[in-house]
């Protein structure tokens, strides 16, 4: 079991990465140095370097830490009883969209950062094992759906991140519990209330 990261290392590293995206946001990544994040932060160098080996450093493990904080979130167990048709969302759900509404500003930052298509790719990963946990739990049976599973698992991972994105864009203007319900209904039940067809 790992050691609990000293709360003083967790602030400093905060502080850094706070100040990572504030000046991505204002300047693009290509255009900030170590020195830009260090005053921002109100930090010297010499602490910066303690914690990381460069900016690209930063920058790779902030993804890292923000992407696991949110697998481990909604790594919750599928098991259970759980009424799909409810319209209601589940906790699951829910705490996708908490986590991101917490950190709102450093994945609209990463998300829409020219330069950053790692995070993009990497949260795309976590939505997709995600969507697949779900689906599994819901139907194993790949008889019984009518697309090939792995064309749906992607088909539903790249309208969440689209809607995610979309999201952080307008700048949160739904809560998290509307947000995981409104997706949930549409990976449910789609978009109409009466067949059209």
């Amino acid at each position: 079991m790992s050691k609990k990261m000293d709360p003083r290392v967790v602030r400093t590293r905060h502080m850094l990465r706070d100040a990572l995206v504030e000046l991505i946001h204002e300047r693009g990544y290509e255009k900030i140095t170590v020195q830009d994040i260090t005053s921002r932060a109100t930090l010297n160098r010499a602490t910066f370097y303690l914690h990381y080996r460069d900016k690209l450093d930063l920058l790779y493990q902030s993804s890292e830490e923000i992407l696991n904080d949110l697998t481990g979130r909604i790594n919750l167990s599928f098991d259970g009883e759980f009424d799909f048709s409810s319209d209601k969302p589940h906790g699951i759900f829910i705490q996708l969209f908490e986590q991101i509404s917490q950190n709102s500003r450093l994945y609209k930052v990463f998300l829409t950062e020219k330069n950053m298509p790692h995070f993009t790719s990497s949260l795309m990963d976590v939505i997709i094992d995600f969507i697949s946990k779900g689906m599994n739990n819901v139907q194993p049976d790949d008889q019984m759906l009518t697309v090939p599973r792995e064309i749906a698992v992607r088909y539903y991972a790249a309208a969440f991140l689209g809607v995610i994105v979309w999201w952080l864009e307008e700048d949160t203007p739904y809560t998290p519990k509307y947000m995981a319900t409104q997706v949930m209904r549409l990976a449910v039940k789609g978009p109409y209330i009466n067949n059209p067809i």
